[in-house]
């Protein structure tokens, strides 16, 4: 049996498939099995992937379209690795994220799941677009998680126990948005987490996977919260309305950039219930105040933090 289980979930993604495979096979650690989760695909994805399944390379399962949550579910099922790993079919390991990776498992088997660090990269023109570092989720990180929403893990970066997959569930099927950060908060309120502390994925980000951060995608992020509420009745009143608030505000941050008058109505909208939960929250207020900027203006300015807090390291400045 393999000892660790690649699952790549893929819909219409046959530009990019291949050079994600590629990414795994370079890999310097070799016991792993690849299943390709095919979630619908009507753009030649079986085709391609053909050849591939003939010579035993990848395990490959179609399914009517269900969402990435489902057939990331699928992969779990039929994993037969010890460990999980997850890569988005149009992103990229380098390649010594496995062995890394399980080098830190072996000295720490206690742990949840190891991440690392990840670059973000432009589609279209290669651009660098910076690395985010993830360090402060190490060790017990329960329930602090709840309060980030800043720079956050990311999926490609995960290794995952299987047994601890199997022991708390898979990811939540109904959520487009957040389920991630749902499946991770279950894991870090049981078992402590660690990271490679290097790059060790890329991330690719396409025009039309911008933020589109909507009303629907606001209430995934509300029920990500409700569930973890009525799961630690522990938590006390005032941590609650702390975490609601962040949420707001970092969604409302994020609809600043993008211009609309939708969008700012969202934001206004956003900004308000941060405030609503945290009333002495400077920041939400400035937040308010920023939508009504002249969109423009608006934009370069939202540019310009983005590129302040994600540029890109020199060597050693992780």
């Amino acid at each position: 049996m393999p000892r660790v289980s690649v699952v790549i979930p893929a819909h219409n993604r046959a530009d990019y498939i291949q050079q994600a495979l590629d990414s795994v096979f370079a890999q310097t650690y070799t016991d792993y099995e690849i299943i390709v989760v095919d979630d619908g695909s009507t753009d030649g994805t079986a085709a391609l992937l053909e050849p591939l399944v003939t010579r035993g390379a990848i395990r490959y399962e179609q399914q009517a379209q269900s969402g990435v949550s489902a057939a990331r579910n699928r992969g779990i099922a039929l994993a037969r690795g010890e460990y999980v790993a997850f890569l988005d079919s149009d992103d990229l390991w380098l390649p010594d994220k496995l062995s890394k990776q399980l080098a830190l498992f072996e000295a720490m088997p206690e742990l949840g799941f190891v991440h690392c660090h990840f670059a973000k990269f432009d589609d279209q023109t290669g651009a660098e677009l910076g690395v985010r570092n993830t360090r402060r989720y190490r060790g017990q990180i329960y329930p602090e998680l709840l309060l980030q929403w800043d720079t956050l893990m990311a999926t490609p970066c995960m290794l995952m126990r299987k047994d601890v997959l199997d022991e708390l569930g898979g990811y939540d099927e109904l959520m487009r948005w957040g389920e991630d950060l749902d499946l991770w908060r279950r894991i870090v309120q049981c078992y402590p987490v660690d990271l490679v502390d290097e790059v060790l994925v890329r991330v690719r980000v396409h025009a039309a996977s911008a933020s589109a951060l909507k009303a629907r995608a606001v209430a995934d992020f509300q029920r990500y919260l409700d569930k973890a509420f009525a799961d630690d009745p522990e938590l006390s009143p005032s941590f609650r309305r702390r975490a609601s608030a962040k949420m707001y505000l970092q969604f409302a941050r994020t609809l600043l950039g993008e211009g609309g008058a939708e969008d700012m109505r969202l934001a206004r909208r956003l900004s308000l219930r941060a405030l609503g939960q945290r009333p002495l929250q400077l920041d939400a207020l400035a937040a308010w105040l920023a939508t009504g900027i002249p969109g423009p203006l608006r934009a370069r300015l939202a540019a310009l933090a983005r590129n302040r807090r994600y540029a890109s390291p020199g060597e050693g400045e992780l």
